[in-house]
């Protein structure tokens, strides 16, 4: 299977475990790479990863968690 190569801003927020404010700011900041296409925008994987990778503030949530949440 592919790995994708790009994300949705949502996608990078649920990811990080942000809501839809803190996911835009992020963005905003320039940090990583993000096109604009067909009026949504993606967030590069490869520039993601690359930021994460040099950062401290953030972490990746982990989907099982997240799940767990959901359920109550």
């Amino acid at each position: 299977m592919e790995r994708k190569k790009s994300m949705s801003v949502p996608e990078m927020g649920k990811l990080l475990g942000l809501g839809k404010t803190e996911s835009y700011y992020l963005v905003k900041k320039n940090w990583f790479k993000v096109v604009t296409i067909g009026g949504k925008m993606r967030v590069m994987v490869d520039s993601f990863e690359e930021w994460y990778a040099g950062q401290n503030h953030y972490k990746k949530k982990d989907t099982a968690d997240t799940a767990a949440e959901r359920r109550g």
